[in-house]
């Protein structure tokens, strides 16, 4: 079944019947007069004049005339003159009927009551029936039901009425949508009866095509419209002739602001020049691509960088017409470059000024391509005379060996190898190796930094020394000695004290004081007046009695003398107290 769509209309031409019998077809006859006509021609095929075929058939000579018009017109005869004779004889040319089935349209021909009269061949194979299944019935009892419909109905008689028609139809066939282009043409038979001639041209691929087409626009419409780039068309002026919708978000300008303008237009004076040079030379030899970086300043004034990738536009013959480019701001990231290269700066300056000695060290080849100017002056190199050099060109034995040892064991970046060495001439070295990895996690480099800590080292062993000497101060005393933090830790208990308490070693550092040696009756009270002590609140009696208890459990009585220790500040930093055992 056939469903129709009316699709679009145009004007009608109105013709006179005279134009619409010109188009008539070819059909048997059944009236009297034109049977015996051409009977007699097809006897007599040199031709005969109109007096011969009027005795021929016994009809008077006007009418006969009459006849061979209409059969003249109709393509059946022909007509060759002789002077003023006019000889008539059967038409050697291919019959209508026949030629309509040369064409590949679908070609209809109605009678004035809507019955088929013809179909060619295209018609036929288009509905899949026989041409005497569908001759001589109606339309609306025939395959072709589908023009049982008003509008095509309303066409038809306005055809029959001698207008010309033209309409584009859509007709379902199953799942199939097809399209035709359909001409209503007015036509007259060879009784002079007016009929319709219909002829279908299938229009389905334009169509499709036209939608195709339309489709693919507003595709690239809706992409050009919503990607983050900036669509540019310039032609061979390096005027803009297309500017996507993307320039009020990039450039705070609407396209149709910007059409006709020139690149140059939007671009700071400075940069302008240059790039309305580059411009022409790009044109006058067009490359096959171009990638440029343009600054253009925003509508308030920013500048905005962009990265310019073009290729040329050529029309249908060949000829340059201009570049179509396709602009990315990149203004972000030209900052975030510029920062990361003013950090780098200011990170090179800082590394290359500090005290301590920085080397980097390539893991493959164990080669050096970086030291900072610490590094320089205690190698006797510049930077470019050790740049790939390996270490036991740099360093003494020891250094050669704690720079070149140890890769396997370091790659996990969190790793920090320390060691100190003493040079042969007596200085003492912290070195630290600290494992680089690329961004995949993979080892490359290893940043080595070593620092002189000859005059700590002294230091050190200096409050060592000090220390131990103190200690041994405290030992030597015939008296327990304690030294109690703010917050009541042990910090420290002479060699008496541990005797009198029956502790070894350190056994007490570290430990609270009042939950470790003070009796539990008295810890509560005692611990509240330290408190008090180290608050400033109070100052310790110079002598006071008072009980601590053994590692066994033995109470025994201490005669104390307490002082506070205090900062620069005035703030109490610890207590020490000395006691000795009454006993009796």
């Amino acid at each position: 079944m056939w469903h129709c769509t009316y699709r679009q209309r145009h004007a009608p031409r109105h013709n006179a019947i005279s134009r619409a019998a010109k188009l008539s077809l070819h059909m048997e006859s059944n009236t009297d007069v034109l049977s015996p006509l051409l009977s007699v021609l097809k006897e007599h095929p040199r031709g005969m004049s109109v007096s011969d075929i009027a005795a021929a058939v016994g009809v008077n000579r006007n009418t006969v005339s009459r006849y061979l018009d209409r059969l003249l017109v109709s393509g059946q005869v022909e007509m060759k003159t002789y002077g003023k004779a006019k000889v008539f004889y059967l038409s050697q040319r291919v019959p209508i009927s026949a030629m309509l089935n040369f064409s590949s349209d679908l070609v209809l021909v109605l009678d004035r009551d809507c019955k088929v009269i013809q179909a060619n061949d295209a018609v036929c194979a288009f509905m899949g029936v026989e041409r005497d299944n569908i001759i001589g019935k109606g339309v609306e009892e025939s395959q072709f039901a589908a023009f049982d419909h008003p509008l095509i109905q309303g066409r038809i008689a306005e055809a029959l009425n001698g207008s010309e028609v033209t309409e584009e139809l859509r007709f379902l066939r199953h799942t199939e949508e097809l399209f035709f282009r359909v001409k209503f043409l007015p036509t007259v038979f060879n009784d002079g009866a007016p009929g319709v001639t219909i002829v279908l041209e299938d229009i389905t691929e334009g169509r499709r095509a036209e939608e195709a087409l339309r489709e693919s626009e507003m595709l690239f419409r809706s992409l050009v419209e919503n990607i983050n780039d900036l669509i540019l068309n310039v032609d061979e002026t390096s005027a803009f002739t297309y500017v996507s919708p993307k320039s009020r978000e990039i450039l705070g300008y609407a396209p149709e602001e910007m059409l006709g303008k020139t690149p140059c237009d939007f671009m700071p004076p400075g940069k302008a020049e240059s790039v309305r040079g580059h411009l022409a030379a790009l044109i006058a030899d067009p490359e096959p691509r171009i990638l440029l970086k343009w600054m253009m300043l925003h509508r308030d004034g920013t500048p905005t960088t962009l990265e310019v990738s073009g290729t040329p536009i050529y029309d249908m013959i060949g000829n340059f017409t201009g570049y179509r480019v396709v602009c990315r701001d990149i203004s972000d990231r030209v900052r975030a470059t510029k920062r990361l290269a003013q950090w780098k700066s200011f990170l090179y300056s800082v590394v290359s000024n500090i005290p301590s000695m920085v080397f980097v060290q390539e893991v493959d080849g164990g080669t050096f391509v970086f030291s900072n100017e610490a590094a320089e002056a205690f190698i006797g190199m510049t930077k470019e005379e050790m740049a790939g050099k390996q270490a036991r060109d740099l360093f003494p034995p020891d250094m050669v060996t704690f720079f070149d040892n140890g890769y396997q064991e370091m790659q996990d970046p969190l790793t920090i190898r320390e060691e100190q060495v003493r040079l042969p001439d007596g200085r003492i070295l912290s070195l630290k190796k600290i494992p680089v990895v690329n961004s995949r996690g993979v080892l490359r480099h290893m940043l080595g930094i070593a620092e002189d800590v000859t005059s700590r080292a002294a230091a050190e062993d200096r409050l060592v020394a000090e220390r131990d000497l103190a200690q041994g101060y405290l030992d030597a005393a015939g008296v327990m000695i304690a030294v109690i933090e703010a917050d009541g830790t042990i910090n420290q208990v002479n060699r008496r004290g541990y005797a009198i308490l029956g502790y070894t070693g350190e056994d007490l550092t570290g430990k609270n004081w009042f939950s470790t040696v003070v009796p539990e009756r008295l810890r509560d009270r005692l611990t509240r007046n330290f408190a008090r002590l180290t608050a400033g609140e109070l100052e310790p009696p110079p002598y006071e009695e008072g009980p601590i208890i053994t590692r066994d459990g033995r109470e025994v009585q201490i005669l104390w003398h307490n002082a506070l220790l205090r900062d620069t500040e005035g703030k109490v930093l610890a207590m020490v107290s000395s006691g000795e055992e009454i006993t009796g």
